[in-house]
């Protein structure tokens, strides 16, 4: 699968390897075909988007959206306006790879972790996302958590559960319509860092090949790993029907499908290269951080329970010297996790059993609705960034 060929080769001798890439002599040591072709990733964006952005820049803000998803969801591609049609062919051109049955067992997977989901992917892979001292430019550039972190989380809601309910990823789900939509809000977001100019060519291309690709790493094997660590065992099956699951929503976000992983040995391989090569985490994914687990804070972020609960869980999950290293606190709280990792095994061994897995399936989709209607932004669907984007320009 990463089997470097000549061309990506002689690209990587002619650009030198950006600069946010550390112990690169180690990672040629480890990875020698993996790296000359993440370092070539890192420099490459999404060009489908990228042009229909540009080429809509002047529609009325929602208008490319509702097109989307009308073209999605009607199955009708031949109306949509001819600035759609190169997305509306690659996202409609499904790989030979793709099970629909086993993208479905990974949706019923992942909602039949029920709670431990939601605090898994919250405390362990969102915070990994924003750790990444050159992946979280374009989040801190754009502004869309500090200024808007509430609708931020509720929006990564909305398109997880869009992603995972089984049947949403089929042709003319919903799933496939919010996938697009986050695809065409990276790459408004990248044409706002060309207006403002002041993007550092070290950290690679902004929303790039390599970090979209980390961003699938985050949402399948990490949010795995969180869940075994807090007690919640998947099953082998599980594992490999939740990692199809978002190898086809990888491809659908537009990531090259050389760099999706088609197994979780191959989902490790990658997490290996990038936490060899990933820099230490920097003042902005501190600040990240920090807005992040202060969002459920009422008044006072520092006297909230739940913003102490989160911060017990992020650490756990993350582990010591990343804590220490985002300047997430430590509570005495902790003393409570074995009791979690107890209550949570017990679940899980009520979820693995034949009966209970469809129950506890139903019992997710029920808790996920719930999230939604009461996200503190209120019920939100995907929307275009444009006063976000406004505001940082005006900043700048």
């Amino acid at each position: 699968m990463y089997l470097c060929g000549a061309r990506g080769i002689q690209r990587f001798v002619e650009l030198p390897p950006p600069g946010r890439i550390a112990n690169l002599p180690k990672a040629l040591e480890l990875y020698p075909t993996l790296t000359p072709r993440m370092s070539y990733w890192l420099r490459h964006s999404d060009p489908i988007a990228d042009a229909l952005v540009d080429a809509t820049s002047r529609w009325e803000p929602g208008r490319l959206f509702r097109e989307v998803e009308h073209a999605v969801c009607q199955g009708d591609d031949s109306a949509a306006p001819s600035e759609l049609h190169p997305l509306l062919e690659q996202a409609g051109t499904i790989p030979a790879w793709v099970d629909f049955e086993r993208v479905d067992r990974g949706g019923a997977f992942f909602l039949s972790t029920h709670l431990v989901g939601g605090l898994v992917l919250g405390a362990r892979s969102l915070i990994l996302g924003y750790a990444a001292p050159a992946g979280n430019k374009p989040l801190v550039m754009s502004g869309r958590l500090e200024r808007g972190v509430n609708r931020r989380l509720a929006e990564t809601s909305r398109f997880v559960v869009d992603v995972t309910r089984p049947g949403n990823l089929t042709p003319g789900g919903a799933g496939v319509a919010s996938a697009l939509k986050v695809r065409l809000i990276h790459a408004k977001v990248r044409r706002m860092i060309a207006r403002v100019g002041e993007w550092d060519e070290e950290w690679g291309s902004p929303i790039n090949q390599h970090d979209m690709m980390g961003t699938v790493i985050l949402f399948s094997l990490v949010l795995l790993q969180g869940l075994e660590k807090l007690g919640l065992h998947p099953t082998a099956q599980e594992s490999e029907d939740y990692i199809a699951l978002w190898r086809y929503v990888g491809y659908l976000l537009g990531v090259e499908q050389e760099l999706l992983p088609a197994t979780r040995a191959e989902a490790e391989r990658t997490q290996g290269f990038i936490d060899l090569t990933q820099a230490a985490p920097d003042d902005d994914a501190r600040r990240l951080t920090r807005a992040f687990l202060d969002a459920s804070a009422s008044d006072d972020p520092g006297t909230s329970p739940g913003t102490a609960i989160g911060h017990v869980l992020a650490r756990e999950l993350l582990g010591d010297e990343l804590a220490d290293a985002l300047d997430i606190d430590s509570s005495r709280l902790r003393l409570a996790l074995p009791f979690v990792r107890a209550t949570v095994g017990r679940l899980n061994t009520l979820r693995r059993r034949p009966a209970g897995r469809p129950a506890a399936a139903r019992a997710g989709a029920r808790y996920w609705a719930w999230v939604l209607a009461n996200n503190p932004a209120g019920p939100v669907d995907l929307t275009m960034p444009e006063s976000l984007l406004r505001a940082s320009l005006r900043a700048a």
